[in-house]
């Protein structure tokens, strides 16, 4: 009788205590950043064929115009070897985690990415055509 008292007893403390109760309370979501504007940086890869290659600061210029919630677009500008550039369209999603990037470029691979803080964004360019390509473009917003 003694041993069944002490585990009432104790049922009643876990009862009272909380310890049985289920969080229903869901997790807010995770607030978008605006990513408007012009972000301008480095870029180094690989390229299937001809090896590493490093492209220096202003390298590469993203430039968001729009922006919907999550969703943003807007063009890549590149500047070649020759000066010269080229700019290329692209469209993109910012992961329900806030920090998370994901980006198609219209015509040529894709980039998946983190946002670092709010003036600096990582991104990891992938394009598996021939020939095959990674990059990592570390960028940060001119302001």
């Amino acid at each position: 009788m003694k041993w069944i008292m002490c585990g009432v007893f104790l049922f009643l403390i876990v009862v009272c205590a909380g310890c049985t109760t289920v969080n229903t309370a869901t997790p807010a979501a995770a607030v978008s950043p605006n990513l408007i504007g012009n972000w301008s940086g480095s870029m180094k890869g690989y390229l299937e064929g001809q090896g590493y290659m490093e492209v220096p600061h202003s390298g590469q210029t993203l430039v968001i115009t729009e922006q919907k919630d999550r969703l943003f677009s807007g063009q890549m500008i590149f500047v070649l070897k020759n000066s010269s550039t080229r700019t290329e369209g692209f469209a993109g999603v910012i992961g329900p985690d806030g920090k998370s990037l994901k980006i198609v470029e219209y015509g040529s691979g894709h980039c998946d990415g983190s946002i670092v803080s709010n003036n600096e964004i990582e991104l990891i360019y992938i394009d598996d055509a021939e020939p095959s390509r990674i990059a990592i473009n570390s960028l940060k917003r001119v302001l």
